[in-house]
């Protein structure tokens, strides 16, 4: 039954089949046809919408690594962690495929906080053709951290594909001189590798070792070795044997590494002296024994070092000459003159007892007082400098002298000044003396203040006394100096306001008039920013003025503006002047303490953009919708178009504004949804299509004008075109009548906004 109802049923449909006409069966499969074409071609645009998606969506990643790093002019330390943490978290968001592509490495690269994978450049996670990538190395090396990072040579590897590219390595040996401990050998003799080190601030030690000879016998690049800040005479022993026995480039080798190196400078001759105390920087050891005997060589090596003369030759070392010039340069270079004590026949000479008199033994430091120093009151204080000096070798004459002794008080140490008589000690004019030192020691201060108190009865000593910071603390100087003084200080307004400018907290040592005067609170409050904490409260509430001026003088200093949060009252915050003064200085939106009604203030609002462009969000609804205002915002920072309001967000002057200054502001439009992504789309069309109007107008339409004839007298445009000289003259005129050509200014704008679009992939 089953079998005969299907045929019975296959049978009808052949006959249902048999009626319908055969054009009707065409239109049905062209139909079927049409159906999957269309079906192909959905799938393919929905294969390329996918890869344009895929594709804007790296545009997007790439240009926000930028982004990130562009961020140049940013002024304040909360932006700057910000932008700094961007570049963390948008490389940290990109996949493991992304993270070996060279396009998002190099953008990345260009952050100036780089994120820890490419600082450390580990072969686990990047892989050779990467880490060997000529373009991607040397972004690594013009990278500002790559000094920082290799500072000790540690980590960095020149790949060896890389090695043999000259331009490569001139780069890297530039950045970090240390390469040329591992780089091939065929560059070892290679002058310009060499000079390129040279470019560099520090150079390695020993850097001579690692350049051939035929470098190392060069006698210019010797010399500039010498002449750099880095180096030392200790590296005359690596030159070659043949530049050690040329007497021309070994005085000009000790004399630039001389000149250089002091420049006048009192760093300079701490290095001097510091280089000189190394036996291995006694240059003349590196000479050959014909310079070691050559007067000349050996007079410029002692004026570097005297400890030059243990090198020299026997009978130099005899010389009257080479002698007194090593010993006035070291004293202690005495101990290789031959003969042994041929020093002490030179004492005769003033000039040259005067040069040593700072270092030399006491025996000869008495010797030379014997001699020199009875009459001479200038040789008498040159030798207090020497701490071999007993104050019974001054002659009795200057020892008894007031005058000399206020003089000399000045470099005195305690030993010195306990061997002082007690009538000295109480002399006002030495204890004003000691008072005025710049170098002034504490112990001989605080004693000279109990055995000579009638020096504090000078007004200017105390002001000397309150100024000095080393000397004394708070405590001490209240103890010592205010409170037992003749003068009536905490009254007189002169000292007070002198000690205040040096020491704020010396405020509560005020009389009781004086605490509440105006210019000793002002200039506590330039002296510190934590003035603020040693006033009453009720001085804040009643003199805004005061708080104002704390605020704006320690303005430059944003910690210090910060920690000053603490010390303002809750109620000054609704004083706009201090409000003002604190967004001026840098200080952060205080949403919890400020009013309301700040946020409809656009100056506020401006100020705190300036700043951190954050702080446009506090803004009011109606300011963040007041076009005028948003255009004068983004003069200040074009990201506030983040926070205005979606009408304005698709305005087409406030985003040229936005766009033409800056292509971060871009950024929020492209991570935005699709309305953001077409309006993107359509302004970029506005945008190229008036650039392109503007470029192709003159061309195509003012020159395709022939110029008037008797043939074209009739000719609309006989009166503008004259020729190409009159064209040329006055063609941005014709065309901005026109209404096609922009003022040079706008038409820059719509340039620089169309590159920032291209920047996005727009």
């Amino acid at each position: 039954v089953s079998v005969l109802f299907v045929m019975a049923t296959v049978a009808d449909g052949k006959t249902e089949y048999s009626n319908y006409h055969p054009s009707s069966i065409e239109k049905s499969e062209t139909r079927c046809q049409q159906i999957l074409e269309c079906r192909r071609q959905i799938k393919n645009w929905q294969d390329k919408l996918t890869r344009l998606l895929v594709e804007q969506e790296r545009y997007y990643r790439l240009a926000k690594l930028r982004c990130a790093a562009g961020s140049t002019d940013i002024q304040s330390a909360e932006s700057i962690l910000s932008w700094s943490a961007d570049t963390h978290f948008t490389w940290s968001d990109l996949s493991w495929i992304e993270k070996q592509d060279k396009d998002f490495i190099l953008a990345a690269l260009e952050s100036k906080e780089l994120p820890l994978e490419l600082k450390s450049f580990d072969e686990d996670v990047f892989p050779l053709h990467i880490r060997t990538d000529p373009e991607i190395f040397m972004a690594r090396v013009h990278h500002e951290s790559f000094e920082v990072a290799f500072r000790d040579y540690a980590g960095l590897v020149v790949p060896r594909t890389l090695c043999d590219d000259k331009n490569i390595m001139l780069e890297v040996v530039q950045r970090q001189p240390l390469v040329v401990k591992s780089m091939p050998d065929h560059w070892r003799d290679d002058p310009d590798i060499f000079r390129s080190v040279l470019k560099h601030q520090d150079l390695p030690w020993k850097l001579l070792q690692y350049f051939s000879k035929e470098i190392r016998s060069d006698a210019e690049l010797m010399l500039a070795v010498f002449q750099h800040r880095d180096s030392e005479l200790s590296w005359m022993g690596d030159c070659s044997e043949r530049l050690r026995d040329d007497k021309v480039f070994f005085i000009n080798a000790v004399d630039k590494f001389r000149s250089h190196c002091t420049k006048r400078t009192v760093e300079g001759y701490i290095k001097l002296r510091n280089h000189n105390e190394k036996p291995e920087n006694q240059v003349l050891r590196y000479a050959s024994q014909r310079l070691r005997s050559d007067f000349d060589v050996v007079m410029s090596c002692v004026r570097q070092s005297g400890m030059n003369l243990e090198h020299a030759s026997d009978d130099l070392r005899g010389n009257d000459k080479i002698v007194m010039a090593a010993c006035a340069q070291d004293y202690t270079a005495s101990m290789y003159s031959l003969p042994l004590g041929l020093e002490i026949s030179f004492l005769e000479h003033y000039d040259f007892a005067r040069s040593i008199i700072a270092d030399v033994s006491a025996e000869t430091l008495k010797l030379s007082l014997d001699k020199h120093g009875d009459e001479d009151e200038q040789f008498c204080l040159d030798s207090i400098l020497n701490e071999n000096l007993d104050w019974s070798m001054i002659p009795e004459t200057f020892r008894s002298d007031t005058k000399f002794v206020s003089e000399a008080a000045k470099f005195l140490s305690w030993r010195r000044w306990e061997a002082l008589p007690l009538e000295m000690k109480r002399n006002v004019q030495i204890a004003s003396a000691l008072v005025e030192s710049t170098y002034i020691d504490r112990e001989i201060i605080w004693d000279v203040l109990h055995k000579c108190p009638e020096v504090l009865s000078d007004r200017k000593l105390v002001m000397d006394l309150i100024a000095n910071h080393q000397v004394f603390h708070i405590d001490d100087l209240h103890r010592l100096v205010i409170t037992n003084s003749v003068i009536d200080i905490p009254n007189d307004k002169g000292l007070m306001l002198h000690a205040v400018k040096h020491h704020p907290r010396l405020w509560k040592h005020c009389s009781e008039e004086l605490r509440g005067d105006n210019d000793i609170l002002i200039a506590a409050a330039e002296a510190s920013p934590q003035s603020l904490r040693i006033v009453p409260s009720t001085y804040q509430l009643d003199h805004p003025e005061f708080v104002v001026c704390v605020i704006q003088k320690h303005r430059k200093n944003y910690e210090r503006v910060e920690r000053m949060y603490r010390d303002i009252l809750r109620e000054m915050w609704h004083n706009r002047a201090v409000a003002m003064a604190w967004l001026e200085s840098g200080g952060k939106w205080n949403d919890m303490d400020f009013p309301s009604h700040f946020k409809e203030d656009e100056e506020m609002i401006l100020t705190s953009t300036k700043h951190c462009w954050f702080g446009f969000r506090w803004a009011s609804d109606r300011l963040k919708s007041d076009k005028a205002f948003v255009i004068q915002a983004l003069a200040v920072d074009v990201r506030i178009i983040r926070f205005v309001s979606e009408e304005l967000f698709f305005d087409h002057d406030v985003v040229m504004e936005a766009f033409s200054k800056d292509f971060r502001a871009i950024e929020f439009h492209a991570e935005g949804d699709d309305q953001s992504f077409a309006f993107l789309v359509s302004f970029a069309k506005k945008i190229r299509r008036r650039l392109w109007e503007s470029r192709t107008f003159i061309d195509e339409f003012i020159r395709s004008a022939k110029c008037p004839s008797h043939e074209n007298a009739g000719c609309n445009l006989s009166m503008l075109n004259q020729g190409p000289v009159m064209l040329a003259t006055y063609e941005d005129k014709i065309a901005s009548y026109a209404g096609i050509l922009h003022e040079e200014e706008e038409l820059t704008r719509y340039e620089a906004t169309s590159l920032h679009l291209a920047a996005w992939g727009i």
